[in-house]
């Protein structure tokens, strides 16, 4: 004996499988510290999108004011949170001291908040943004938790990694929008959907995915959308004997369903009335269709009469009342007169006004990071396979819910006229994130005899946090390797990529360059009081103006490829002298020839 006894040979493969758990417990964690990085890269250096000040001016008239009268163009739910840091901050403005607070003319009332004290209005909304992104990093764990509860710790850190990087749903999360809102909301809703109908989710699932629809159609109306098709599934899912219906006669399953639906709708209309206060809620048809409307653009296209034109309650009986607030019945009457009368957008090269069918197909393909794109046209082909040789019944009741509902929600965006930037699909974006890590999975345990196929496949999910970092830290500009980054993207996209958070990148170039003088078009009133912040001396460049010899012209990328043929001549054809992140085009005019 010399008193050394020499470890087993077991205890490697012990010490293995510890270091192997603690990686995969602090993994999640690291991941989400990375995002959150991610999505405070430069958000300081973006100037106010053209959406965030009315968006903002909602959230702190929603803590303010005991009503909600500006929360009609979207619903409230994912302002009130982003204004959270600073609704009650001491020196605020009143927002109901506008006035255009009578009137709830919701961009009067903003512009009139931010110009009492521009500075510190710009402040604010850096704070916010805040809120927005720790609701992704909540986005983010919420996917890991539920794929890990579904298909395990694998699957979980490959869907964690594929929403935590992917440039797309960083960008969104960096703005006081209700879009990351909406994506948020959706996952929510379907997961919750999944563990009720799959049987997994315990007692509380129905109530949890009660209070998840309520939340999505209050943070955006295509919220709404996701009542019908839930509808859809679980009729499907109750006919088929799937889930939690499996082994019940067909009476008793849709017994069930019809009667947890109901239930359902009651939660969904609680969560309505709540987040609006309960605000001019039970008024009979007959008060709602004669009640003022709101100051509203859309509203003035229709003589302040869009209820009459565009809201399903004109066929109902006058009497009847209706268990929503006025507001919430006004905004989708609004959206609803919007849709129909389209929107200037750009797509595949050219200006258009009428949505286009392909519009999001193609801008999910191309925004999304390439190993989403591949692990999902991977999980469509085994999905086929499987179909094929079993049936239909091989496919998981949480398979079926996150790719019906992905499915069903794109197909209702396909026939929408608001083509405005892969942002309106962002409710998607999750749950194709989940599909593919599911995809992912499966294909791990396919090539579990091929060390270097699985390493392939780590190695592509590991890619999307390439995708973040050379996009970083402009990540509204994003296109996949698909369609050559941004050298193909921008001949196929520019309305969501040119928001106009890149004025403050033009004012810095202006400075240093000493780009005088200046014509510029601000485009937008909020947009002018922000250049105007930057003390850049400029002149106003209108569609006709005709700029002096010497001078230097600043236009956005997306004034000048959806505006009229008769605007800015001169400059159509033209290569622009200098790219401001490829989204502001800086032009030299030639100075005139001296007379001879």
């Amino acid at each position: 004996m010399t008193g050394y006894d020499a470890p087993s040979p077991a205890a490697p493969a012990a010490a293995g499988r510890s270091a192997a758990r603690w990686t995969a417990r602090l993994a999640p964690f690291a991941i989400l510290i990375a995002m959150l990085g991610l999505l405070q890269w430069g958000h300081r250096d973006d100037s106010p999108t053209e959406d965030e000040w009315a968006h903002l001016t909602r959230g702190i008239a929603w803590w303010q004011a005991s009503d909600t009268r500006l929360s009609y163009a979207h619903p409230p739910l994912g302002n009130a949170i982003a204004a959270i840091p600073v609704a009650l901050m001491d020196g605020n403005a009143q927002v109901a001291s506008s006035k255009h607070w009578k009137d709830a003319n919701i961009g009067r009332v903003a512009l009139d908040y931010i110009k009492k004290d521009y500075a510190r209005a710009r402040e604010q909304l850096f704070r916010a943004r805040l809120m927005i992104m720790l609701m992704a990093a909540g986005l983010a764990a919420y996917v890991w938790s539920w794929t890990r509860s579904f298909w395990g710790e694998r699957a979980a850190l490959a869907a964690l990694a594929l929403v935590a990087f992917n440039p797309t749903i960083i960008a969104q999360g960096r703005y006081v929008t209700t879009d990351l809102p909406a994506g948020l909301t959706t996952m929510l809703v379907v997961g919750e959907f999944a563990r009720y109908a799959s049987g997994r989710g315990g007692r509380w699932s129905l109530v949890t995915m009660a209070l998840a629809i309520g939340a999505a159609a209050s943070a955006k109306y295509s919220g709404l959308f996701l009542v019908p098709i839930l509808g859809v599934i679980g009729v499907f899912l109750a006919a088929t004997g799937r889930g939690r219906f499996e082994g019940k006669p067909m009476a008793r399953r849709f017994g069930e369903l019809g009667l947890h639906a109901l239930v359902a709708g009651a939660g969904l209309l609680l969560v309505i009335n709540a987040v609006y206060k309960f605000d001019d809620t039970g008024m009979s048809v007959r008060d709602i269709l004669a009640a003022p409307e709101p100051q509203y653009p859309v509203s003035y296209r229709h003589n302040h009469n869009l209820m009459e034109k565009y809201s399903a309650l004109r066929f109902l009986p006058m009497d009847l009342r209706i268990p929503l607030p006025y507001t919430y019945l006004f905004g989708t009457a609004a959206v609803t007169a919007l849709n129909a009368g389209g929107f200037t957008s750009y797509f595949l090269g050219e200006a258009i006004r009428i949505g286009h069918w392909a519009y999001f197909p193609v801008m999910l393909l191309i925004k999304n990071p390439p190993a989403t794109v591949l692990l999902l046209l991977a999980g469509a082909a085994l999905a086929l396979r499987r179909v094929r040789s079993i049936s239909i019944r091989s496919l998981s009741v949480e398979v079926i819910a996150v790719g019906a509902a992905s499915a069903l929600l794109l197909a209702s965006f396909m026939r929408a006229n608001l083509n405005m930037g892969i942002r309106h699909a962002m409710p998607i974006m999750p749950l194709l994130a989940v599909l593919a890590a599911r995809a992912f999975d499966r294909l791990w345990a396919l090539t579990a005899s091929r060390r270097p196929a699985q390493l392939a496949l780590a190695g592509l999910v590991a890619s999307t946090a390439l995708s973040a970092l050379l996009a970083a830290p402009r990540f509204l500009g994003y296109f996949n390797l698909f369609v050559g980054g941004s050298l193909g993207g921008y001949k196929i996209s520019i309305y969501g990529e040119d928001w106009g958070q890149d004025r403050a990148a033009l004012a810095k170039y202006a400075k240093e360059h000493d780009i005088q003088p200046l014509y510029y078009n601000p485009m937008s009133e909020t947009r002018r009081v922000e250049w105007e912040y930057f003390r850049v001396p400029y002149k106003r460049f209108g569609c006709e103006t005709a700029p002096k010899p010497g001078s230097w012209v600043a236009l956005h990328a997306l004034t000048i490829k959806t505006a009229p043929p008769k605007c800015y001549k001169q400059l159509r054809g033209r290569e622009p002298d200098v790219k401001v992140n490829n989204h502001i085009y800086l032009y030299r005019i030639p100075p005139s020839k001296p007379a001879r």
